[in-house]
C-alpha cells in the first residue's frame, strides 16, 4: 500500500519528493549558508514531454518556502555511445529548469550520465544510469470506498481508489514507481480578497488601503485547467514477485468532490534501483515522522551524483532515468456510491465580476496563466 501525506504537496513535477531552497541570500550561486544545498532534479525518459532537470539551492530543513534557481549552468548528458545533448534553461518563472531539444526522449536500454557546470565553476557528475524496460499497465479497476476513521463532510471520507495489474519482466531487479495527474477545467482563473480588482496592467490584484471581506472573481478569458498531482510516494520491488503476475496494487485515490468524470492519466514507471532506494529512504523518513515537510535534507542526499570540484560537498535530488507506460481514463464518480454518501463539493466564495453595459475599455476575464499548477493547452486524451 503506498505511503500517504498528511499534508497537500504541490509543485511539478510533482514531483514526488519535495525540495526547498534556503532563505538566506546566494550571490552567484555561491553557498553563502553552511546548510545550504545544490539541489538536482533530473528526469530522462523515454516518453519527451517528462525530461526535464531542475537546479535549485535548498536549505536543510524542507520548511524553507522559497527556492533559489540555479540559473545560466551549463547542463547537458551523454549516452553510451558519446552523443552528447544540451539542456537549455526556461525563462521567466520557469528559470532553474533545463529542457532538451524539441522531441528529445531517452531509449529503453541506453545509458546516460548527467554533467553539470554552475555560472561560478562548480562541477557535478553523475553515475551513468541504464534506461530499464517497463511493462504495460494491463488492466485498471476504480473502487468507491469509505474511510470511516473519518466523519461525513469531510472530504477525505470518501473516494475512488485505483488498482492496477500488470505482469512483471522474467529478469531479476525490476523496480516500479506510480506517479499521476489530474486535470480539472476551471471558469475562474482569478480571485482577489480583502475588497482588492484585478489590474489586467500588471497582472494581479490590487487590495485598497482599507481592506474590506469583499472577494471577487474573474472569469478566465479562453479554456483552462488546474493541475493535480500525486502527493505521496509509491514504489515497488519485484525482489519477492519476480516474473509473476501482479495484481490489484493500489496506485491512488481520486477524491469525491463533484459527480462530473475524473480525468485520470496514470503513469507507470520503470526506475532504477538507485531510484529506488533514494525513494524507498524518503518512504521510511515520512513514516517515521509523520509528514515529508519534517524529513531533514540529510536524508535526502543523491545517491548517483557527485560533486567533481569538491568531493566533499552533499548533494540533494536524483538522477532518475526511466521508462513510463501511460493510461489515460475516466473516473465515473456517479457509481458505487453507498447510500448516505454525498460528494463533497467545495464552494467558490465570493461573487463574479461583469463589466458594467456599455463600459467601453472594461474588462472582466483574466488569461489562463501557464505553470505547474495551471494550463490552458487541452491535456494529451482529453474528451468532454
Amino acid at each position: 500500500m503506498p505511503t500517504k501525506l498528511t499534508s497537500y504537496i504541490f509543485l511539478s513535477f510533482a514531483l514526488v519528493f519535495m525540495t526547498w531552497a534556503c532563505i538566506n541570500p546566494i550571490k552567484d550561486f555561491a553557498q553563502i549558508d553552511s546548510t545550504s544545498y545544490m539541489t538536482i532534479e533530473a528526469d530522462i525518459v523515454n516518453d519527451p514531454s517528462l525530461c526535464k532537470i531542475r537546479l535549485t539551492s535548498s536549505a536543510n530543513k524542507i520548511m524553507s518556502v522559497l527556492s533559489l534557481p540555479v540559473t545560466k549552468a551549463d547542463v547537458y548528458i551523454v549516452d553510451q555511445a558519446g552523443t552528447k545533448t544540451t539542456f537549455k534553461e526556461v525563462t521567466g518563472v520557469a528559470a532553474g529548469t533545463y529542457l532538451p531539444p524539441t522531441g528529445f526522449a531517452g531509449k529503453v536500454g541506453s545509458t546516460y550520465q548527467l554533467y553539470i557546470k554552475t555560472l561560478d565553476g562548480r562541477q557535478y557528475q553523475s553515475s551513468p544510469e541504464e534506461m530499464n524496460p517497463v511493462p504495460e499497465i494491463e488492466n485498471i479497476v476504480t473502487q468507491f470506498e469509505v474511510l470511516d476513521q473519518y466523519s461525513q463532510g469531510d472530504v477525505r471520507r470518501a473516494g475512488y481508489t485505483v488498482y492496477l495489474d500488470f505482469k512483471d519482466s522474467p529478469k531479476e531487479g525490476d523496480y516500479y514507481m506510480w506517479n499521476w495527474k489530474h486535470y480539472e477545467p476551471i471558469s475562474i482563473c482569478a480571485s482577489c480578497g480583502g475588497g482588492g480588482t484585478w489590474n489586467f496592467r500588471q497582472n494581479t490584484c490590487i487590495t485598497p488601503a482599507v481592506a474590506t471581506d469583499q472577494i471577487l472573481n474573474y472569469t478566465c478569458d479562453g479554456k483552462c485547467w488546474d493541475i493535480m498531482t500525486n502527493n505521496d510516494l509509491n514504489v515497488f520491488s519485484d525482489v519477492l514477485t519476480n516474473g509473476q503476475r501482479i495484481v490489484g496494487r493500489q496506485v491512488a485515490r481520486a477524491p469525491f468532490d463533484n459527480y462530473t468524470p475524473y480525468y485520470f492519466r496514470l503513469e507507470q514507471r520503470g526506475i532504477s534501483k538507485n531510484a529506488f532506494t533514494f525513494y524507498q529512504s524518503l518512504i521510511a523518513q515520512v513514516q517515521s515522522s509523520g509528514s515529508l515537510f519534517d524529513v531533514p535534507a540529510e536524508t535526502r542526499f543523491s545517491v548517483n551524483v557527485k560533486s567533481v570540484t569538491n568531493p566533499t560537498e552533499k548533494i540533494l535530488g536524483i538522477f532518475n532515468v526511466f521508462s513510463v507506460s501511460k493510461k489515460i481514463f475516466y473516473i465515473d464518480r456517479t457509481k458505487g456510491i453507498p447510500p448516505g454518501e454525498r460528494a463533497f463539493i467545495p464552494q467558490v466564495p465570493g461573487e463574479m465580476f461583469f463589466c458594467p453595459g456599455a463600459s467601453p475599455g472594461c474588462q472582466d476575464r483574466v488569461p489562463c496563466f501557464e505553470g505547474p499548477t495551471r494550463t490552458k493547452i487541452t491535456p494529451e486524451g482529453w474528451t468532454l
